[in-house]
């Protein structure tokens, strides 16, 4: 009599935490914001534009005419290959993508204390509050500049020098973590001296250059240990909560 042949054990289905982190389920929990943030800027502030957007979009029109419908297309064939994982992995992307914006709103309303907390200063500024623009131009800046911002500073920058540091890291026998660690600092600092470059910027203040470099680097640590999803919306409510509160 032989024996049936033994059935392999199914893998083990991963949870929450593991999902939020996928590139895919983040790109699809950040694109209603996208949109979001792009039909209320069509609607209530054509004029408005991030700096970390005008960024971005210099760096594409400096690549050419093409650059821009290029760029399109690639996220077009991006967000087509990402639904194509999340369904071929079975991921409950719609239930992810609510935690997702829950567990920001959360981080949001803690990033302002925290980053305080951590640049031993009174200012609870994030971005200059001297603005004279109106609110709603202000709540569309707000999610600018939590898409824009971490696409720029998080998501390409963490993740470039995080491998352009590894090996020298390596090299130098330090632990593995130790070239995302570099990483989330020095772009903490670029992001803190990014809101003080630029026609019209405000001088650099102590207090408020130190906020803004510690809301960075709790940022860059989200984004490293909970996935650019969380830290996208973490930044953009908490942008959204400061604007409220001191103009409504």
């Amino acid at each position: 009599m032989t024996r049936a042949p033994r059935k392999e054990a199914e893998p083990e289905r991963a949870g929450y935490f593991e999902w939020s982190r996928d590139p895919a389920m983040s790109l699809f929990a950040v694109l209603p914001l996208w949109l979001g943030y792009e039909v209320l800027r069509l609607l209530l502030a054509p004029g408005e534009r991030n700096g970390a957007e005008m960024l971005v979009s210099d760096a594409l029109r400096a690549l050419g005419p093409k650059a821009v419908t290029m760029m399109r297309a690639i996220f077009a064939v991006t967000v087509l290959y990402a639904a194509w994982s999340l369904w071929r992995r079975d991921v409950p992307w719609a239930r992810v993508a609510g935690v997702i914006v829950l567990e920001g709103a959360v981080y949001g309303l803690m990033l302002g204390p925290l980053a305080d907390a951590l640049a031993s200063s009174s200012y609870r500024l994030l971005a200059a509050s001297g603005s004279d623009l109106r609110l709603s131009a202000n709540l569309v800046a707000s999610l600018g500049a939590g898409l824009f911002e971490e696409l720029v500073f998080r998501l390409a920058l963490v993740s470039i020098l995080t491998l352009l540091l590894t090996r020298p890291c390596e090299v130098a026998r330090l632990p593995r973590w130790t070239a995302a660690a570099i990483a989330v600092v020095i772009a903490a600092v670029l992001f803190s001296l990014f809101h003080h470059v630029g026609e019209g910027a405000p001088p650099i203040e102590r207090g408020v250059f130190l906020f803004r470099a510690a809301a960075g680097l709790l940022l860059g640590i989200l984004f490293v240990t909970r996935g650019f999803g969380v830290a996208v919306y973490t930044h953009a409510l908490y942008d959204v909560h400061y604007y409220l509160h001191h103009h409504g």
